[in-house]
């Protein structure tokens, strides 16, 4: 009889000890399925999108890639590998399996044991076995948690790519229109010595010089706030990319920006394809599922979470008695109807939270699409219309002061106005890229101003916080 009940339990404590111990970790800290998520919202053509430390540069490769005039590809291949807040993002994944893994064990067993004068003695081992009743929803909770983290990051990654090739347009837009500047001011500083020459013979006026000298150091002034705008756009690049040291002196970036495509993206029902693909429409929908397992949870932890069952042995004088022990709490004062209605409203909550994200992820589609045409066809004319009819002008100016039928400072006026219509021509494709990328990011990433709040409040049940 002793040998049976020695066996039984033996084969409870086995039966607790595998059931609590059958949860780990990934080997990837849960990188693969964030990896499968970017792939279905980007694809797999970017080389930047690949999460696995495997794909790592070495560093003769970044050195490569820094020394060559830097595409936007390989600019967010860098930013991806070498900014370590790109990393630290999908460390939360990590952290959301950790959770997980930590839901699947059970809280450590109690051990107690009592000694009288007499000699006798006793001793028990507790199991949280409410612990063990509430795993299965205590296990739902928290893949609930993983899968929004898992999303959450997937939608770090995306919003991280945007940002880093929005830096990079920015970046190369301001190196652009410096050396349209430095240009324009090679043409000011020729015009202001042939001014001075005219002057010195008498063939212009000491006014005119003085005018021409003005000029001349408004370019240079302008010249100069250029390039502190030019830095200022290569610095939020380099962090962005995250470089430091010697990094940071062989980035080298294109003289233009790409040219336009030939025709827009065609996109007829816009707000659907944000319903259908944003991430954080679906982290909604999974903070619901979240928030429904919780609520249910909830409402059964005051019963389940405080119950402990183990195996009690009493020493006497004469024998040694062995037995169970059952320990529960009675939810008298606190039955968890306060803590049902803090579930319940958290529900309500993430129900209307998530209509929010799907009517402002349907808006912000259509004003990113709207956005994105506008500025092709303002980029478009001012190509195929704008400049043309500006080098027309000039070269017809250019007749007219060789003929003497003008003055310089006429040309000098139109040098100015040629510069301005192509600054701004260079500004347009800027916009249209800048749009390109927001319209990329509404479609398939996270809006900026909704970020959504994924951490599911989970009660003690049965974890090492739980009352007893």
């Amino acid at each position: 009889m002793k040998i049976a009940m020695q066996l039984t339990r033996l084969s409870f404590i086995g039966l607790i000890v595998s059931a609590a111990a059958c949860t780990s970790i990934p080997d990837d800290a849960g990188v693969g399925p964030v990896q499968e998520l970017v792939d279905a919202q980007i694809g797999t053509d970017n080389p930047a999108s690949r999460l696995e430390p495997e794909n790592a540069l070495r560093p003769e490769q970044v050195s490569s890639l820094l020394e060559a005039p830097l595409s936007v590809d390989d600019a967010e291949l860098l930013s991806m590998q070498l900014n370590p807040l790109a990393r630290s993002n999908l460390l939360r994944v990590g952290i959301a399996e950790a959770d997980y893994a930590q839901a699947g064990r059970l809280r450590n067993p109690g051990f107690t044991y009592e000694r009288s004068e007499e000699g006798e003695y006793g001793a028990s081992l507790l199991f949280d076995i409410g612990g063990l009743l509430l795993m299965p929803l205590r296990r739902e909770v928290e893949l609930r948690r993983l899968e929004a983290a898992r999303f959450d990051a997937a939608g770090e990654v995306i919003s991280h790519l945007a940002n880093t090739r929005m830096a990079w347009i920015r970046a190369v837009t301001e190196k652009q229109l410096t050396e349209l500047m430095e240009h324009s001011l090679e043409s000011t500083a020729t015009a202001n010595d042939m001014t001075r020459q005219m002057t010195a013979l008498g063939h212009s006026a000491a006014m005119e010089a003085a005018e021409s000298e003005i000029f001349l150091g408004e370019m240079r002034s302008a010249l100069t706030r250029q390039r502190l705008a030019e830095t200022a756009a290569r610095e939020a690049l380099i962090r962005q990319l995250g470089l430091w040291g010697d990094a940071v002196r062989k980035l080298t970036l294109p003289s233009r920006l790409p040219a336009l495509p030939e025709s827009p993206l065609d996109y007829p029902s816009v707000e659907g394809e944000a319903i259908a693909g944003r991430l954080d429409v679906q982290i909604a929908k999974a903070t619901i599922e979240a928030m429904a397992s919780n609520y249910s949870l909830t409402r059964r932890s005051p019963f389940l979470s405080s119950i402990e069952f183990g195996p009690v042995m009493e020493k006497g004088d004469e024998d040694t008695e062995y037995g169970y022990e059952l320990e529960f709490s009675i939810p008298i004062f606190d039955a968890g109807g306060i803590a049902n209605e803090k579930a319940r409203f958290l529900f309500e909550q993430s129900q209307d939270q998530a209509r929010s994200v799907a009517i402002s992820a349907a808006s912000e589609a259509r004003e990113a699409y709207q956005t994105y045409r506008s500025y092709w066809d303002i980029a478009r004319y001012y190509e195929n219309v704008m400049l043309p009819l500006r080098q027309q002008v000039s070269e017809e100016r250019l007749l007219h002061y060789n003929g003497m039928l003008i003055s310089v400072f006429d040309l000098l006026d139109d040098v100015r106005a040629a510069a301005d219509l192509e600054a701004s021509a260079i500004r347009a494709v800027r916009d249209f890229w800048l749009a390109d990328a927001r319209l990329q990011l509404a479609l398939t990433g996270s809006s900026p101003g909704m970020a959504m709040n994924t951490n599911v409040e989970m009660p003690a049940a049965g974890g090492a916080d739980a009352d007893h």
